[in-house]
This record gives structure tokens, sequence and C-alpha cells, in this order.
């Protein structure tokens, strides 16, 4: 005797099957890096003039760090965009397009050096602890991050930074938002590289040395 509950689980399996079937696979974004500059690897010659710029460790929040493209829906609500993904986690993109911005920033005076590429041999060191980097229910991008321009090697001055780049326009859509955060990035790198080159010019006679970088060490801009 066939009965409903004996359908049902021969049913089941089929809809679930088909409604799988039937999904597009899904769209793949990358953060975009603008002219980049070469950055040098483990294993290549170091220079003997230019500074090396040791880029990170670069830390993100757990709840951006996945493979869904988020955006925020309230204060406390982050919604994920349909069937939309990133090709790479967002640190590891975030960190690729910075260094490569970075280098090309700075010229031919320092070389940029991150992540398992990273080299020993390093001048100053630029740690990078991302507090936000998601479009607000408004729509609006915001880079948050607190920074460090420590030096390793000679007697220069260094920085510790929050700072916020941002858009004024909403974005309207995933496209617009991958292209703003990759403007973001861009913008946060011209700042980085003037950090370094003012840090660099200026001896630590003329100014205190900053604490090290934390999440206690956070203040309000």
């Amino acid at each position: 005797m066939i009965t409903v509950r004996s359908l049902l689980s021969l049913a089941i399996p089929i809809l679930t099957a088909a409604a799988c079937a039937e999904l597009p696979p899904p769209t793949l974004y990358v953060l975009k890096v603008t002219d980049p500059a070469p950055v040098i690897t483990t294993g290549q010659p170091l220079p003997s003039s230019p500074l090396i710029v040791g880029l990170g460790p670069i830390t993100v929040p757990d709840y951006l760090d996945r493979a869904d493209v988020v955006r925020r829906a309230s204060d406390n609500r982050l919604a994920m965009a349909s069937n939309e993904r990133w090709g790479e986690t967002l640190r590891a993109g975030l960190q690729r397009v910075l260094a490569a911005d970075l280098a090309r920033d700075l010229g031919p005076e320092f070389w940029v050096t991150s992540g398992s590429d990273r080299v020993e041999r390093i001048d100053v060191e630029v740690p990078i602890d991302v507090e936000s980097f998601e479009p607000d229910a408004a729509g609006r991008v915001a880079l948050i991050t607190n920074w460090r321009i420590h030096w390793l090697q000679g007697e220069h001055r260094s920085i510790l930074e929050r700072t916020r780049q941002g858009t004024s326009e909403p974005i309207t859509g995933t496209e617009d938002q991958v292209r703003a955060m990759s403007n973001q990035i861009e913008a946060l790198a011209d700042t980085l590289a003037a950090a370094i080159k003012t840090s660099h010019a200026t001896p630590t006679a003329t100014a205190p040395s900053t604490p090290p970088l934390s999440r206690s060490s956070r203040h309000s801009s």
C-alpha cells in the first residue's frame, strides 16, 4: 500500500535535486589593483638602497572575512548578496590590492613585501586592523582602519592612526560595492604612503614613539 509518507519520501529528493539543478553558478568578485608596481617576494634579490616596507599583519572582522559579499541591513543586522561571492577571502584581497597600491604610491625609494611572500629584512612595519569595510544600511561604504607605521631600522618617528575612507553616494549593487571598496583601498594606500614618507623624514627626537597597535589602543577620530 502506498502511503502519503512514502510519496513524500520520494518527492522531496526529486524536488530538491531539481531546485539545485536550476541554480546558476555564483558570480565571483575580486578587488581591483590600479596601475600596480612590483611587490618583492621571497628569493628575490633585495635592493641595496630602497627601504623595505613590511605590510601587515592585516586583521579583518570575522563577519567580513567569508565567501559571501556582506552588506549591513541595519546597525545590528547583516545581509548577504544573493548568489554572489568573493573569489578570495576579503583579507587576502585587501592585502593583495593594498600592497600593490602602496608600492606604486611609495615609488622606487621603497619596496613593499607582504603576506606569505614577506621577506625577512624589514625597515618599517605597517600592521593594520580593519574595524569595518561594508556598506551601511543607506548603501554607503566605509573602510575604517587602525594602523601603525613602526620603524625597525633607523631613528624615525612612529605613527599610530585611525582613519576612515568612505563614499558620499550610496552604491547601487554588488559591482558598484566592489568598485567602491577598491577605490577606498587605493585611498588608504595614499594615506599610508604619505605617512611613511613623513615619518621617515622625522627623527624620533622631534616626536615620541607610539605604543604597539592593539584593539585596546583604539581611539576615536
